[in-house]
């Protein structure tokens, strides 16, 4: 999908009128669908106004809806996938595992479900960056689930995201590590494809129309980085 001009086209003109009816359960999959384009064109018209991180926020997490999130996670290497779909992404998983077992209950992570997440790191931004900062918030809260839980498999996951998460902070770690080195190897950038004949452009500004995500100050205080040590129970560090 998205492999032509035409291709685009067709798929910039659903976009347009799904997002003029509004994301909903009867409609939520052809979302996913066109995320999956990674077309930044189709996105933006399917996205328009909206904050990308909280697009699906009105959808209940379910077994489906996190299955193809981290599918297509898994599918595109680390520096693939666009802002826009990505941070959708990412809004899904955090609002299926943020503080809460409902989460494991529905869809229980592996490993590779962690690692599609770890992967988004960058090393070389500042943890504050809202990308880091945001994958850093999510794997913390993979992490402060699954240690709690009675499940091997659930303790084994949670582990692994404060590893991802104390080789992005130790100055002595590299990021491969913690992650597949397979994982972290980084796509040639290639401009995207572009409509042939399909016009559209947003009523506001784009920096006014699609903010940034801001992850809001977290409860627990920001991580430095720093040698590497044992991770306590209960924070960042």
């Amino acid at each position: 999908m998205c492999a032509t001009p035409e291709e685009v086209d067709a798929a910039a003109a659903l976009a347009q009128l799904i997002s003029a009816q509004g994301l909903s359960n009867a409609n939520y999959l052809l979302f996913l669908t066109l995320l999956e384009t990674n077309n930044p064109f189709v996105i933006d018209v399917l996205i328009g106004e909206r904050n990308p991180f909280l697009l699906f926020s009105s959808i209940k997490p379910n077994w489906y809806l996190l299955r193809e999130t981290f599918r297509i996670l898994a599918k595109y290497k680390c520096n693939e996938l666009s802002e826009k779909a990505l941070l959708a992404f990412m809004g899904i998983v955090q609002n299926a595992y943020k503080t809460s077992k409902d989460g494991y209950k529905i869809y229980p992570l592996s490993l590779s479900d962690v690692y599609g997440i770890g992967k988004h790191l960058d090393k070389e931004r500042d943890q504050l960056e809202p990308r880091n900062r945001l994958v850093l918030d999510i794997l913390f809260d993979i992490y402060y689930v699954g240690i709690d839980s009675d499940n091997r498999n659930t303790i084994r996951v949670g582990i692994k995201a404060n590893d991802i998460r104390m080789a992005f902070f130790d100055n002595t770690k590299r990021l491969v590590d913690a992650l597949p080195d397979v994982l972290l190897v980084k796509d040639s950038v290639r401009p995207p494809i572009a409509p042939r004949s399909f016009s559209w452009k947003l009523d506001k500004e784009p920096e006014e129309a699609n903010p940034v995500v801001e992850v809001k100050p977290s409860r627990r205080p920001a991580a430095k980085k720093a040698p590497a040590g044992k991770a306590n129970r209960r924070s960042k560090r």
